[in-house]
């Protein structure tokens, strides 16, 4: 029995062996980045002012320096941020640009996901600053080193986006038809649709908006972006001339979502279809 049970008892101690073993140790090009960052954060915090250049551009140097010493170590790929970050305090633009798409292709061999969500962040940051060319830029890298599932859904749909904020709706319509077209059931479709949608408006396209719209209405009736659907619904089919349409689209917000932020303009838009619609009817 005493020899049956020394092997478990053996097996036992492998496990508990294992789990109690330390983290590997941090590589010298992991232990260079994590100063580096340090050194970043507290500059930040100062800010990007001219009696911070020389600072930055110190840092620069020395990030550049441990980017090239560590090439062979992926644990040392924040040093291409810190050069990106650095860059980006100093004007230097293009460099910026290079030394994240460099930081980001060391991660996509090493830590796909990790690469995913620094993409989304750094595409994030650009748009909310409306840097719009950087950030199409970003989202093409993005759709080269993924081509297809979420991460393509997404950068397709800021595509989308970015190009209706700049006026290129041909472009806006390409993208954001692809997305509701390849992913109809990703969380991104819903506010692709209205995107789209709203596209089509803008090039003057309204007849192309209608089913656009209506198929999301449709396969959304909870969605939280109802009211504003309904509203380019209205406004699709007034903009291609169905006004008895419009006008009841528009009455449907306003019974649907009353204290919708569309709710004023539709109120606007009933007043002035009954009152053409009665003028037409008296003559």
């Amino acid at each position: 029995m005493r020899r049956a049970l020394l092997p478990l008892a053996l097996s036992a101690a492998c496990v508990l062996h294992a789990a109690e073993a330390p983290p590997p140790a941090p590589t010298a090009g992991a232990k260079a980045a994590a100063q580096l960052e340090q050194r970043l954060a507290a500059l930040r915090k100062q800010g990007t002012g001219f009696a911070l250049r020389g600072r930055y551009e110190a840092l620069l140097a020395d990030a550049s320096e441990a980017g090239q010493v560590h090439a062979a170590d992926p644990t040392a790929a924040r040093a291409f941020y810190v050069i990106s970050r650095c860059c980006e305090a100093l004007g230097k633009h293009p460099e910026k640009e290079a030394a994240f798409e460099r930081y980001v292709e060391i991660l996509v061999g090493h830590a796909k996901d990790r690469a995913a969500t620094e993409l989304r962040a750094e595409v994030e940051r650009l748009v909310a600053s409306r840097e719009l060319f950087p950030a199409l830029k970003l989202l093409r890298v993005m759709l080269a080193k993924f081509p297809d599932g979420p991460e393509a859904a997404f950068a397709l749909y800021r595509l989308g986006t970015c190009h209706l904020w700049m006026d290129r709706h041909d472009d806006a319509v390409a993208a954001l038809s692809e997305v509701v077209a390849r992913w109809p059931k990703d969380a991104i479709a819903g506010d692709a649709a209205l995107r789209l949608a709203r596209a089509h408006l803008a090039r003057r396209t309204p007849g192309e908006a209608v089913p656009v719209l209506e198929r999301f209405l449709a396969a959304n009736p909870k969605a939280p972006q109802r009211d504003a659907a309904i509203f380019d619904l209205a406004a699709a089919r007034y903009a291609a001339a169905d006004y008895f349409g419009a006008l009841v689209g528009f009455q449907h917000l306003l019974q649907d979502a009353p204290k919708s932020p569309y709710a004023p303009i539709a109120q606007a838009y009933v007043a002035a279809l009954r009152a053409q619609l009665l003028q037409r009817i008296g003559d």
